[in-house]
């Protein structure tokens, strides 16, 4: 792991696979919970079909620095922006899950010639008074125990099967927390998009189901035509 220095923050990024190639480098972009080893499955599946692949985690996430500031989607798409030139890189094409979609979805708004293309999992374009709960919800039991928020996010991010099927994994994580640092399809909006459900999962499809998620990603990637090398 490397970290770039970026609007007073340390950003912590791996890379992985060769910078140079006709495919996009493929940068995968963390839901609010996540940190980079939580796409392993899915960065080595892209890797093994010949994709560089480009992970950080953003400011205010466990690797990354945590400055005392206003967070915001703009402020993570130009963090991303001057990761990509710390790298040398002209543009990238972008898997985000969650919150990380809402950052791909921003930084093409933003930064629309360095974005080749965009995979979006289980993210929103707007905000409504449910999700600004649950938000408030997570702030509240973050900042009153690190055990009661991984089971307060349990809920909304992993589906029935899941949950039943990883007890003792459930369990593991959260004895760990204390040890860390403190319906609209959007596809109906963009050109040339394409929606797809991966069934009996939850919202943290990228942990459950890294094959699926990586399978439609190549496939997806694979089709949106000719890429000129980054230089």
């Amino acid at each position: 792991m490397e970290k770039i220095e970026t609007g007073g923050a340390g950003i912590a990024y791996e890379l992985r696979g060769q910078l140079r190639g006709q495919r996009p480098v493929v940068a995968l972009l963390n839901g609010i919970a996540m940190s980079i080893a939580h796409w392993n499955p899915v960065a080595d599946a892209l890797a093994a079909a010949g994709f560089s692949v480009l992970l950080h985690d953003m400011r205010g996430q466990l690797l990354s620095d945590k400055p005392d500031e206003a967070y915001s989607l703009e402020l993570h798409a130009r963090d991303l922006a001057a990761l990509l030139d710390a790298l040398g890189l002209r543009s990238t094409a972008m898997v985000g899950t969650s919150y990380g979609a809402e950052v791909g979805l921003t930084f093409a708004r933003d930064f629309p010639d360095r974005c080749e293309a965009l995979v979006l999992v289980d993210g929103v374009s707007e905000t409504d008074g449910v999700l600004r709960a649950a938000a408030e919800s997570w702030k509240r039991a973050a900042l009153a125990d690190p055990r009661l928020f991984y089971r307060v996010i349990l809920p909304w991010n992993y589906s029935s099967s899941w949950l039943e099927a990883n007890e003792a994994l459930i369990a593991k994580r959260e004895a760990a927390m204390p040890d860390l640092p403190r319906a609209y399809f959007m596809a109906d909006g963009i050109p040339g998009a394409r929606y797809v459900e991966i069934p009996d999962s939850g919202h943290a499809v990228v942990i459950e189901k890294p094959a699926e998620v990586a399978a439609l990603a190549i496939e997806f990637l694979e089709k949106t035509g000719p890429h000129a090398p980054n230089e």
